[in-house]
């Protein structure tokens, strides 16, 4: 069990949260996937300034402190890279190749977005808000610097639950978290979370930038042609955590676990397969079902007969969204939610006990923080400090 992040590249960092370390229902700060486009950038809180300009009626800046003076607002949320699980892809897709860690589940704690914005006074015609971090760099096919940014629409920047966002599991940000500020869209892929967040612009128009029409697009099919769709909110999806892929288990009773997340909905039921697709069953959900946010799956799955197995999930969302069977090409490296298939192989001889202790421990552990946190609202106004966190 890996109890360090899985490094990808290096320079600059994108690394994946060991998921076969995940024992709570809060991905720990340390452990929390990173993604980086470009180098950290280097900030000096004291001269840091988030500007707030476009269409508004009172352009202003806001230091770091009086932003944290502000009324606050904590959501829990699954938050997954666009790109993840693009190593499995054949034939091979660009981009970071990453396998299935590029996601997490956390607290967030931050102003909403709306409130800042209503002080500043959106104009009529406000269509999208520009979000701009510090960091800056280069891509291949695009050798002049530009910054990371991103454009979001002004429903969902107006929601609630949209947070600048301060601190995770109750500790300021960390730098490869977007330290002193990044900007947090619940239920949308990570790409939407604009991080080191200094600049907001409100556009009377459509935002074109390189990260949502070179890169983080997706085709989609429209009839008889196709549309060019900017990658937004995430899709239902599952994992299985336990058994892993080439394992041998014993004949008998064998727990299968995992996690399942469905973007902005609840996960309302994941089903699972021990026949390669053909048939399919309910598994047990355990702990909280809360928008935006992962849940714990397990099964126990009676083999009689020895052989070769492959075992497949599916999520579904609340809204009735189904994790798909196979990869979507007109996705490209995006939105990597199919069924992976996990290969076991089982026998008579094999010492069940050990495995079972392991399952019965990630179970027990994970059920019982998901549980203490259900008493809490999903969102709730509060204080936290630098330190108090999970």
């Amino acid at each position: 069990m890996s109890t360090h992040r899985k490094i990808v590249t290096v320079e600059p960092e994108n690394s994946e949260t060991p998921l076969d370390a995940q024992s709570s229902w809060v991905t720990p700060n340390r452990l929390f996937f990173i993604r980086n486009h470009f180098p950290r950038p280097q900030i000096d809180l004291d001269t840091w300034r988030l500007s707030v300009e476009g269409c508004v009626r009172r352009p202003r800046q806001w230091t770091w402190d009086e932003l944290n003076e502000l009324p606050q607002r904590t959501v829990f949320a699954t938050v997954e890279c666009a790109g993840n699980g693009r190593s499995f892809l054949r034939p091979r897709e660009a981009g970071v190749q990453w396998a299935a860690g590029a996601v997490g589940h956390a607290e967030w704690t931050g102003v909403p977005l709306r409130d800042v914005l209503e002080q500043a006074g959106v104009g009529p015609g406000a269509m999208e808000v520009l979000c701009q971090g510090a960091d800056r760099g280069t891509e291949p096919d695009h050798p002049q610097p530009m910054h990371f940014e991103r454009g979001l629409p002004m429903q969902k920047a107006l929601h609630p639950d949209t947070l600048l966002a301060l601190r995770m599991n109750g500790e300021v940000l960390e730098p490869d978290h977007g330290f002193p500020l990044r900007l947090f869209v619940p239920g949308w892929y990570g790409v939407a979370s604009v991080k080191w967040l200094e600049r907001i612009e409100v556009l009377d128009r459509r935002f074109g930038g390189y990260f949502q029409t070179t890169k983080y697009s997706v085709k989609q099919r429209r009839g008889d042609a196709l549309e060019t769709v900017v990658v937004g909110p995430m899709a239902a999806k599952s994992e299985i955590l336990r058994p892993r892929q080439g394992d041998v288990l014993p004949l008998g009773a064998n727990r299968v676990v995992g996690l399942a997340w469905a973007g902005e909905d609840a996960v309302a039921r994941v089903e699972i397969s021990t026949n390669d697709g053909r048939d399919w069953r309910s598994a047990e959900l355990i702990g909280p079902r809360a928008a935006y946010s992962w849940i714990l799956w397990e099964t126990t799955w009676q083999v009689e007969v020895p052989g070769d197995y492959v075992l497949k999930t599916r999520a579904v969302g609340e809204s009735g969204e189904t994790q798909p069977a196979d990869h979507d090409p007109l996705r490209g490296g995006y939105l990597i939610t199919f069924s992976r298939p996990v290969t076991v192989h089982v026998e008579a001889a094999v010492g069940a006990e050990e495995q079972a202790t392991d399952w019965q421990t990630l179970l027990y552990d994970m059920n019982a923080f998901a549980e203490r946190n259900a008493r809490r609202p999903l969102d709730v106004d509060l204080e936290c400090t630098a330190g108090a966190g999970i």
